[in-house]
C-alpha cells in the first residue's frame, strides 16, 4: 500500500516536470539565431516576396577608414513596378545582431526622397516605392552605439526603367 501512495505522488511530479522539459525544447527550437542574412533573405525580410536583385544592385556599407558594415541592396518587382532598397548589417560587421540605427534611402528621378530608419534594428531597414519608367539611386547608412556611422550606395542614376 505504501509503494502505490508513492507512486501516486510521483506521478504529478514526473508530469510537470516532462511538461517542462518539453516546453524548453520548443522555445530552443523556435529561438531565432542571431545569424547573417543571405541578400535574399534580408530582400524577402525587407521588401516582400516578388523582388529581384537588380543589376548593379548590391554596394558595401562602409566606414570612412574602410571597415565593412554591411550592405546596401536595390531590388525590383517587375509585378508591382516597385523598387526597394534594404540596408543590411552582415555577418562581417561589428553591430550585426546589437540594435542600433540603420536607414535605407531610395531616390525616384522625377518624383521624391523615400527614407526610412530604425534606431533600434538588429539585422536590417528597407524602404520602397514606385518606381517603373524611372531611374533610381540608392544608398543606406549603419551606426554604432555610439553614433559613428558607416555609408554606401549609389548617388548616380541608374536603373531606369
Amino acid at each position: 500500500m505504501a509503494h502505490l501512495l508513492a507512486a501516486r505522488l510521483a506521478r504529478p511530479a514526473f508530469v510537470i516536470f516532462a511538461t517542462l522539459v518539453a516546453v524548453a525544447a520548443m522555445l530552443v527550437a523556435t529561438a531565432q539565431p542571431a545569424s547573417a542574412h543571405t541578400r535574399a533573405e534580408a530582400v524577402t525580410n525587407g521588401c516582400g516576396s516578388g523582388y529581384a536583385i537588380a543589376s548593379d544592385g548590391v554596394r558595401n556599407v562602409t566606414t570612412s577608414s574602410g571597415a565593412k558594415w554591411g550592405e546596401v541592396i536595390l531590388a525590383y518587382n517587375a509585378s508591382t513596378g516597385r523598387n526597394c532598397v534594404v540596408t543590411n548589417k552582415t555577418s562581417g560587421s561589428p553591430y550585426h545582431g546589437t540594435p542600433t540605427r540603420i536607414a535605407a534611402v531610395l531616390v525616384v528621378q522625377g518624383d521624391d526622397t523615400y527614407h526610412k530608419a530604425d534606431d533600434s534594428a538588429s539585422h536590417w531597414e528597407a524602404v520602397s516605392a514606385y518606381a517603373a519608367n524611372a531611374c533610381v539611386q540608392y544608398w543606406g547608412y549603419i551606426y554604432s552605439p555610439s553614433g559613428s556611422s558607416a555609408f554606401g550606395g549609389r548617388q548616380s542614376w541608374g536603373n531606369c526603367g
